[in-house]
């Protein structure tokens, strides 16, 4: 047990000093954390509650900040909480997912004003699934993921594994509108975190809600585009995914 908790140890003070931890310059540390899941699952998660993302790659893990959570100024921790129902890291990395495509439909290229008045909530959807469904298909998803620092490979397995809707035990014409069992609360719930932080408003007509942005909103995603250079990384490359 002493020996994994100081092997845990060290690598979180590597990671931090360093950035890196790499087989070659520690094979011992190296080696403990590839060959005890344990270590490893206990340094992810200590990273993750720091608000760092792990990842190796090539014999070296990495360390760097979880993309999206400094847009909104909260830590990792505190994002969860406020989107509440026990979110996780996936489904936390799946609601930043969400706004990152909220983001570019609205600020396409980086523009500095709106493309667009409103984003129904339906469109968005469609948006969502079929750009998963591209990242799908990508051979080297691990080494993009790894690149733009974002784990993409995380959310298209969440996303694909989600049911569209999760009908309400015992109510077979009731569907749950707010959670994470499915698509649709997934992505409710992370409209309605917008909407509490005054990022957006959401106007209901006929069961489908349209999104309209705020000056807040405006500010905020000028302010993540112009200060953090690996959320533009993600903004663009998701901007770039062609959709039919």
């Amino acid at each position: 047990m002493s020996n994994s908790i100081n092997a845990l140890g060290n690598a979180l003070q590597i990671l931090i000093e360093k950035g890196s931890l790499s087989r070659d310059e520690f094979p011992t540390i190296h080696e403990s954390i590839i060959n005890d899941s344990g270590i490893l699952n206990d340094l992810e998660s200590l990273c993750q509650n720091m608000g760092l993302y792990l990842n190796e790659k090539s014999g070296t893990f990495y360390v760097s900040p979880i993309p999206g959570v400094k847009t909104f100024g909260f830590s990792n921790e505190e994002m969860r909480r406020e989107f509440g129902y026990s979110f996780n890291n996936e489904d936390l990395y799946t609601s930043l997912f969400i706004i990152a495509n909220v983001i570019t439909e609205f600020f396409p290229e980086a523009g500095t004003t709106p493309s667009r008045q409103f984003l129904k909530s339906n469109e968005l959807m469609e948006i969502i699934d079929k750009k998963i469904d591209i990242l799908r298909e990508q051979v080297n998803l691990d080494e993009i993921s790894y690149e733009k620092s974002y784990n993409f490979e995380i959310v298209v397995k969440k996303w694909t594994e989600l049911p569209r809707v999760k009908l309400d035990k015992g109510e077979s014409e009731t569907k749950k509108e707010y959670g994470k069992a499915s698509k649709i609360q997934l992505l409710n719930t992370t409209l309605r975190f917008l909407e509490n932080q005054e990022l957006i408003k959401l106007v209901d007509f006929n069961g489908d809600k349209s999104i309209y942005i705020t000056e807040r909103f405006k500010a905020t995603v000028l302010n993540a585009y112009n200060a953090d250079e690996i959320q533009c990384e993600i903004y663009n490359y998701l901007d770039n995914i062609t959709i039919d």
